[in-house]
């Protein structure tokens, strides 16, 4: 039986040598296998959706493996908690790219032009932040990982938890203030500020202060290793996509692992125990119902309380992704926004940007001229676009004159 706030999966009546993989585990295999094959392919719409249908994938496999072990997992035996999950995970998943309107350490490049599949697209993707690193974190937890560490038992003294709130809000507002020099800050925030609350709550939610007071360190300890494995996996899946992000981070642009300066991964650890926490806190008003295990099935929130918050968080969706279309999305697909209005250009199309290395990005598009446009100011001035305020090295278009059938190459 799993213990609320250890994370721990055991038991079943079966042993875990005895226990096949569940169905969904091979088809999350198969879709990963197949989401792989569209990208190198070029097929679309999997070339688009590629980062979405990689993680839930990688969410089926891990769920699959962890039930095969234990006899239990998060979407087999608690669906409801897997969805509210998966739910909450936009809105968590928002607060950051709120924050980053005014950091501009991210942004977006092929987004679906389609403003319908742009939304399906940030749907998809936000929605398996929570579930992908909880999953992580059970599955370390069913094969051991950290199992048998143990530390002293210690006090935290009440002026230790108003000082973590203190240094918390300092943390959240600094970035604000000072966006190029406390931008990492956002990274951790969120602990300092949110686990003296989940501490003072009580019973009615986990604290990881509490864990460790007990001196049990194996939740913390898993948390930075779903962390780091889901970071690697954010970013790897992220070189390769077509829709995805590329970062802008003040000082640290001279070398990168896939499109993260190397500091960056740091970040992901903290980001780990900061989802824990803000989940723990939204727990507070669930009145002891938790994601961890099948003894924290609590009342759930009251319905006075449940419908007011999904509805504040769908719009608070809501607006965030205006904001998100409006100042982090660079360029679409299949027209490239920089492109448009350069004199003697009809229209554009089969952009595509990929990466060749670490932060060196390459883009190939083609253009349609209008009748009687010369070719060469009509490809300088497509460069100049093209590379003005993008981290675009290489550049190559194709113009086409529709009515005397001419190609140029720049």
């Amino acid at each position: 039986m799993a213990r609320k706030g250890g994370g721990n999966v055991s038991g079943g009546s079966r042993r875990s040598d005895e226990r096949t993989l569940p169905w969904y585990g091979w088809v999350g295999m198969a879709s990963l296998l197949a989401g792989e094959a569209g990208l190198f392919l070029d097929v679309a719409p999997i070339r688009t959706f590629f980062y979405g249908i990689a993680w839930w994938s990688y969410i089926l496999v891990a769920d699959a493996c962890v039930w095969r072990r234990c006899g239990t997992s998060l979407l087999r035996s608690r669906p409801r908690e897997f969805w509210f999950l998966a739910f909450w995970s936009i809105p968590l998943w928002n607060l950051f790219e709120l924050l980053n309107f005014r950091l501009q350490n991210w942004f977006y490049v092929n987004a679906p032009a389609n403003q319908t599949l742009a939304l399906l697209f940030n749907v998809i993707s936000y929605a398996t932040v929570l579930p992908a690193l909880f999953e992580t974190y059970l599955l370390l937890g069913a094969y051991g990982v950290p199992n048998g560490i143990r530390v002293r038992p210690w006090r935290i003294a009440p002026v230790g938890l108003v000082g973590s709130v203190i240094i918390g809000l300092g943390m959240a507002m600094a970035p604000l203030a000072w966006p190029r020099v406390a931008f990492p800050l956002i990274w951790g925030f969120a602990i300092f500020l949110g686990e003296p609350l989940c501490y003072w709550a009580g019973t009615r939610t986990v604290s990881l202060a509490r864990q460790l007071e007990r001196g049990d360190p194996r939740p913390f300890l898993r948390l930075l290793l779903a962390g780091f494995v889901c970071g690697g996996l954010w970013e790897f899946w992220n070189f390769w996509a077509y829709t995805k992000w590329l970062y802008t981070v003040p000082h640290l642009e001279a070398l990168k692992w896939f499109e993260m300066p190397p500091l960056g991964f740091l970040g992901f650890p903290m980001f780990a125990l900061e989802c824990y926490v803000l989940v723990n806190l939204l727990n507070v008003i669930r009145r002891g119902r938790s994601w961890e295990g099948p003894d924290a099935a609590g009342r759930g929130a009251p319905l006075g309380i449940a419908v007011p918050a999904i509805a504040l968080a769908l719009a608070f969706n809501g607006i965030t992704y205006a904001g998100i279309d409006r100042w982090t999305v660079k360029s679409v697909a299949p027209t490239l926004a920089a492109m448009e209005g350069v004199p003697g250009v009809k229209t554009v199309h089969d952009l595509h940007v990929w990466t060749l290395t670490s932060g060196v990005h390459a883009l190939s598009a083609h253009a349609i001229l209008q009748e009687g446009a010369a070719h060469g100011p009509v490809l300088t001035a497509l460069r100049t676009r093209v590379t003005d305020g993008f981290p675009i090295s290489h550049v190559t278009v194709q113009l086409e004159d529709r009515c005397c059938g001419e190609h140029s190459h720049a």
